[in-house]
């Protein structure tokens, strides 16, 4: 049986393709199995060469851990000597008004007032050096000076007043006394913030 030329050579032809198709098939495959190999290669020493240093990793993350958790106790735990907001604020106040100046019209309460609680609590004793004014802080001390005469007295302020006309200051009998605020019942003083007998 005769084959044409033509059907030959395509018979052929395709044989050749068919065994090039498979050279490279199987030069993949072997490709393919020697990257494999490589990369589990790669792997193992990776890992080998990872485990060296996994203990240091844990210290790390211990570490992380110990200082996560000293930073949340440190936000949940407040010092019991840490002043409050409060006695900040009224140390800012007080801070403020320390090198308080005023002047303005005086007066002066006594008999009439003499033992009824003041605004600070205390007993109010007309013939005490104290006086009552509308803002300086409860406690403080204030000098104040008669403008007529010159004479000085230094108060304690532990009551709210005067409400009452254009005067800024309602001292004590006492404390009219001796600046000579008495006899008039009203004068012009000065009024300057001073450091008390403790400070």
């Amino acid at each position: 049986m005769r084959f044409p030329v033509k059907a030959l050579v395509a018979v052929t032809f395709g044989l050749v393709l068919s065994q090039t198709q498979a050279d490279l098939v199987q030069s993949s495959f072997n490709n393919v199995d020697n990257e494999s190999e490589n990369l589990a290669a790669r792997v193992v020493n990776r890992d080998n060469d990872s485990n060296r240093y996994i203990p240091s990793f844990n210290h790390f993350s211990n570490s992380e851990d110990r200082i996560r958790n000293q930073t949340l106790a440190s936000k949940v735990t407040v010092p019991k000597d840490e002043p409050s907001m409060i006695d900040r604020l009224n140390t800012v106040a007080s801070n403020t008004v320390r090198r308080f100046t005023q002047t303005g019209i005086a007066s002066w309460y006594g008999r009439q007032f003499h033992g009824r609680k003041t605004a600070n609590g205390e007993t109010f004793d007309m013939n005490a050096l104290t006086a009552a004014h509308r803002s300086l802080p409860l406690n403080c001390y204030i000098r104040v000076t008669n403008k007529d005469n010159g004479r000085s007295v230094v108060v304690k302020v532990n009551d709210r007043g005067p409400f009452h006309g254009n005067r800024v200051l309602d001292l004590s009998y006492g404390a009219a006394k001796r600046i000579g605020l008495t006899n008039e019942g009203t004068a012009k003083v000065s009024i300057e913030r001073v450091d008390g007998p403790n400070s």
